[in-house]
C-alpha cells in the first residue's frame, strides 16, 4: 500500500479567498459570522450566516466560462487551482490519467437548480435556461474542475451531508494507497443561498435568539442552540509519497490513518450514541500506528447542536481516557460558519496548525458543557503538534476520521 502525503492546499471561504489570508484571519481570531445580506431572511427566525463576499474569480477564470458555473463550482475550481500551484504541479509533471479529483458537497449548485426549475414551472420548457441545467447535478463542481484542469483520472462526488468532504477524502486516500492515481485533489464545499437557508430553517436546526439565549455558533458551550450556516470550499492535493519525492515536492503532512463507520439515527439527528464515533477514531488511530497520547490536537466536529457536541465530547473521553484532559481540542466553525462539505477546509486548517504550531481556539466557548477536555478557547495556543485527529461526524450516523502526522522519510 502506498504512503500518502499532502502537498498542496487551496480555499475560498467567508474569511478569505486564499489559504494565506484565511490562515491569518484564523490566527487573529476573526469571525465571518454576521447578519446575512445576500438574500431575504424575514421569514426565518435565524438571521446570521458566514457569506463569501466580494468573490470575483474573473481574474483567474475566463468570464465566458464563469457564466456557465454555479458559485460552488467557481469556489472549488479556484481553490483547486491554488492547491495545484501550491503543490508545484505544472502541466506534464503528472500524466492527466494519473491525476484525479474527489469532491464532497451536500447539495451542489442549489441556487442554479432553484433558478432553473422556477423558469421551468413558471414559463414551461421554453422558459427554462438550458445553460443552468448542467449545474443542477451535485457532481458539477468536480466535473467542471476536472475539465478546466485537464484531469482524466478518477472523478467522484460524495453527498453525505456534514461528512461529505471527509468521505471524499477517505475515498481519495484509498485510491492513492491502491495505486489508482498518483495525485488527487480532494475536499469539498457548499454555497449558502435562499434555498438551503430556508430548508434548514424549516427543519428547526438553525440557531436563533430565544429569551436570554443569543443566536450564534457556540460549540461545546452550554448556550449552544443550533447551527449557523456558512459557505466556501477547501481542497488539498493528496499524493503518493513516491510521486511527491519524484517531483521534489514540499510535503505538508502524511496521512497516517483513516476510517469510516456508521450509526443508527434519524435522517436529521446526530444521535447520542458514542459507539460509532469511538470506533471511527479508534480505527483511524490503529491504522496510523499512533496511540491517543501521541495526538497533539483534535479537530472537533462539534457544531453547536444539542446532540453532537456532548456526544463527541463523551466519545473523546471514552477513547482517550486519562489523556483526554491533556490533548487540545477545538473547532473553527464559529469563525467560518458551518456548511456541508467543509471537512476539506477543516483538514487544511489542521495542516497549517501542524506546520506553524498554532492551534486555533473555539470562539464563544465560555461555559463548557462537560469537564475533562482540554478545550482551546479565547485565543490560539502555540504548541508543537506532530499528529492531528480530524473528526467528521454527520447527522444520520455517518462518521469519518483522518489522522495526520508530520512526514518522516523512513
Amino acid at each position: 500500500m502506498n504512503r500518502v502525503v499532502i502537498t498542496g492546499i487551496g480555499t475560498v471561504n467567508a474569511l478569505a479567498h486564499d489559504a494565506a489570508g484565511f490562515w491569518e484571519a484564523i490566527k487573529a481570531g476573526r469571525t465571518a459570522i454576521r447578519p446575512i445580506e445576500n438574500f431575504d431572511t424575514s421569514k426565518v427566525r435565524s438571521k446570521l450566516g458566514a457569506e463569501v463576499r466580494g468573490f470575483d474569480p474573473s481574474n483567474i477564470i475566463d468570464p465566458m466560462k464563469l457564466r456557465r458555473m454555479d458559485k460552488l463550482s467557481q469556489m472549488v475550481l479556484v481553490s483547486s487551482i491554488e492547491a495545484m500551484r501550491d503543490a508545484g504541479i505544472n502541466s506534464g509533471d503528472i500524466p492527466a490519467e494519473r491525476m484525479g479529483i474527489v469532491i464532497g458537497n451536500g447539495f451542489g449548485g442549489s441556487s442554479c437548480t432553484d433558478e432553473f426549475f422556477i423558469g421551468l414551472i413558471e414559463r414551461g420548457p421554453a422558459g427554462a435556461n438550458p445553460m443552468l441545467f448542467p449545474t443542477t447535478v451535485p457532481n458539477s463542481a468536480a466535473s467542471i474542475t476536472s475539465i478546466e484542469l485537464g484531469i482524466k483520472g478518477p472523478n467522484s462526488t460524495f453527498c453525505q451531508k456534514d461528512v461529505s468532504a471527509e468521505e471524499a477524502m477517505v475515498y481519495a486516500i484509498g485510491l492513492l494507497r491502491k495505486g489508482a492515481a498518483d495525485a488527487i485533489i480532494s475536499g469539498g464545499g457548499e454555497e449558502l443561498n435562499f434555498v438551503t437557508f430556508h430548508a434548514f430553517g424549516s427543519l428547526n436546526v438553525l440557531s436563533e435568539r430565544h429569551g436570554s439565549w443569543p443566536e450564534g455558533c457556540f460549540p461545546f458551550d452550554r448556550k449552544r442552540n443550533g447551527r449557523v450556516l456558512g459557505e466556501g470550499a477547501g481542497v488539498l492535493v493528496f499524493e503518493t509519497l513516491e510521486s511527491a519525492k519524484r517531483r521534489g515536492a514540499r510535503i505538508y503532512a502524511e496521512v497516517a490513518g483513516e476510517a469510516m463507520t456508521g450509526g443508527i439515527s434519524s435522517a436529521h439527528c446526530y444521535g447520542t450514541e458514542t459507539g460509532p464515533k469511538v470506533r471511527a477514531m479508534r480505527m483511524a488511530l490503529e491504522r496510523s500506528g499512533l496511540s491517543p497520547e501521541e495526538i497533539g490536537y483534535i479537530s472537533a466536529s462539534a457544531n453547536s447542536t444539542h446532540e453532537l457536541d456532548p456526544s463527541e465530547a463523551a466519545a473523546v473521553k471514552d477513547l482517550f481516557g486519562p489523556s483526554a484532559g491533556t490533548v487540545p481540542i477545538s473547532t473553527i466553525r464559529p469563525m467560518t460558519g458551518d456548511f456541508e462539505g467543509m471537512g476539506g477546509l477543516r483538514l487544511l486548517t489542521s495542516v497549517l496548525t501542524m506546520r506553524d504550531g498554532c492551534i486555533p481556539p473555539t470562539l464563544g466557548l465560555e461555559h463548557p458543557l462537560t469537564v475533562g477536555l482540554a478545550y482551546v478557547r479565547g485565543a490560539n495556543v502555540q504548541a508543537e503538534v506532530d499528529a492531528v485527529l480530524h473528526n467528521g461526524f454527520g447527522n444520520g450516523g455517518a462518521c469519518a476520521c483522518i489522522v495526520l502526522k508530520k512526514h518522516s522519510n523512513p
